[in-house]
């Protein structure tokens, strides 16, 4: 009987052995102006790669949006050869309001290839406006002849 009493006491201080450490002491590193200087390069540097790969991935997608409509332009074009009389005359109105408007976004492309990293995002939204507008007229000049 007195080994269970024996067994029973260990079983039960063995495990609360791990209760009774020390706490861990933690240290506090005090945070110097060198720090926050260094933290502020590192974010700075990392938001002008980030904008400088959006101008990019922007500016390539305004080239190939080009390319594309160009080559509908082409091909309204060659539409326009076979009409007569009022519908050539629409059909021209048209086509110098789409090279207007076409001319407007290859400009605003030329100036957000030439803006730096961090004005690009202010041209970003005239430069998509240019884009809408061009597309929004060739899906008209599409529709109509």
């Amino acid at each position: 009987m007195t080994r269970s009493w024996w067994l029973l006491g260990a079983a039960v201080l063995v495990p609360c052995n791990g209760c009774m450490e020390a706490p861990v002491k933690h240290t506090v590193r005090k945070v110097t102006t060198e720090d926050v200087r260094h933290d502020a390069e590192k974010a700075v540097d990392t938001s002008a790669r980030a904008a400088a790969q959006a101008k990019e991935d922007f500016e390539m997608r305004l080239k190939a949006s080009l390319a594309e409509m160009e080559k509908e332009i082409d091909r309204l074009h060659e539409k326009g050869h076979a009409l007569k009389d009022e519908a050539k005359a629409r059909w021209a109105e048209k086509m110098a309001d789409l090279e207007a408007k076409q001319q407007v976004a290859r400009d605003k492309l030329d100036e957000v290839r030439k803006s730096t990293g961090e004005a690009w995002g202010h041209m970003e939204k005239g430069a998509q406006a240019a884009w809408d507008d061009v597309r929004k007229a060739l899906q008209d000049a599409g529709k109509e002849f």
